[in-house]
């Protein structure tokens, strides 16, 4: 009779032990792909905080050509459609624009009568994603 149930009992061992690996398989799985998943929100973080800069940059561009044609523009809201961004499908906002980007002009007395430029970018214009960038400006007055 020993020998009928050792059998037996190594067919047992050999399933707890086949579940035992499966299940620190299961866990090493779990892991690399909570760390994939933590890895492209990172990522897609900084290309939001890129892009946030760029339209940052790009407002104040923006404010300067105006300025440059039009001595008293004072600023705007400029709402920036996905379209213009090139945004995939599925980064493209349900409704409104997918960048919005403040720019406030101001006269500088304390420079000599040149103006300040500010813009501030928020992409996208909505929280709970939404990055905002800054950059102001200070534009002497040309002789």
């Amino acid at each position: 009779m020993r020998r009928s149930s050792n059998p037996q009992r190594r067919r047992g061992l050999t399933t707890v032990a086949a579940l035992i690996c499966l299940l620190v398989l299961g866990l090493i799985c779990g892991v690399l792909v909570k760390l994939g998943v933590a890895y492209r929100d990172r990522v897609r973080t900084e290309e939001r905080r890129l892009q946030a800069e760029w339209l940052a940059e790009a407002g104040v561009d923006r404010a300067l050509a105006r300025l440059a044609r039009d001595p008293e523009y004072a600023g705007e809201s400029w709402e920036i459609p996905a379209d213009a961004l090139a945004l995939a499908t599925s980064q493209r906002p349900e409704k409104g624009p997918a960048a919005v980007v403040a720019i406030e002009v101001g006269r500088a007395e304390d420079q000599g009568g040149g103006w300040i430029v500010r813009a501030r970018a928020d992409y996208p214009p909505a929280p709970p994603r939404r990055v905002r960038a800054s950059r102001e400006v200070v534009v002497s007055k040309t002789p």
